[in-house]
């Protein structure tokens, strides 16, 4: 059976893109909406993600006595020089076009000052639709709330660098960038902790880089493309 005219024009288009077919997922074919030609669905199996403190971050960090650390699974590495915390992504998925779609991070990163106070941010999921990535920040210490659940709070809000993120759905293999700044719970929970936020409220905190395995991403093409 041979593809429709639709299918077999969208082919090659996703097929010359540099790197894979996530910027280029837009329905090549002639009077094909998004609604009839929807970006297919592919599925996180193994990830890592990169945060680390923009320059500016990194010295309000260094100069308020503030050490930034992991919470395992993650770890602390050094990218290039900088002290960044690396969380592994193992589930989630996410449209090709990133326009929806949720991936969790396993672990999380702690603010601990010297001379007591620190705050944990963990259970984060980046939702691609909203750009907000909500989780929990919990104090240690004499400002914790213990015994009691924590709400989910946004702690981060992100922007993808669309020229630094590639799917090469032959390949099941991903590559994304995105610039973080501080959402409102995660400047209110450093607040709280520390006394100050060594985030500011405004502009990146964060670069954030991730890389690794999507499952099933040549399967959910051909389920796209197939009548």
């Amino acid at each position: 059976m041979s593809l429709p005219r639709w299918c077999r024009l969208v082919v090659p288009v996703c097929a010359v893109a540099a790197g894979g077919c996530v910027l280029s997922w837009t329905g090549a074919a002639a009077g094909v909406t998004p609604s009839v030609l929807p970006a297919p669905q592919v599925k996180v199996s193994k990830a890592e993600m990169d945060l680390c403190p923009v320059p500016a971050v990194a010295k309000a960090l260094a100069d308020q006595g503030v050490t930034l650390e992991a919470r395992s699974p993650g770890r602390v590495v050094d990218v290039d020089g900088r002290r960044c915390v690396r969380l592994p992504m193992t589930r989630g998925e996410f449209a090709l076009d990133l326009s929806k779609g949720t991936v969790p991070a396993d672990g999380g990163l702690t603010f601990r000052k010297a001379g007591g106070g620190a705050v944990s941010f963990t259970d984060m999921a980046f939702d691609f639709g909203s750009h907000k990535a909500e989780g929990t920040a919990a104090a240690e210490g004499a400002r914790a709330r213990r015994g009691r659940q924590q709400p989910s709070v946004e702690l981060f809000a992100f922007a993808f660098e669309m020229a630094k993120t590639r799917v090469d759905v032959t390949k099941g293999t991903g590559h994304g960038a995105a610039a973080l700044s501080l959402g409102t719970g995660g400047y209110d929970a450093l607040k709280n902790a520390l006394g100050t936020s060594p985030l500011p409220a405004q502009g990146t905190v964060f670069d954030a880089t991730a890389s690794g395995s999507v499952a099933e991403a040549a399967q959910a093409l051909s389920r796209a493309l197939l009548p």
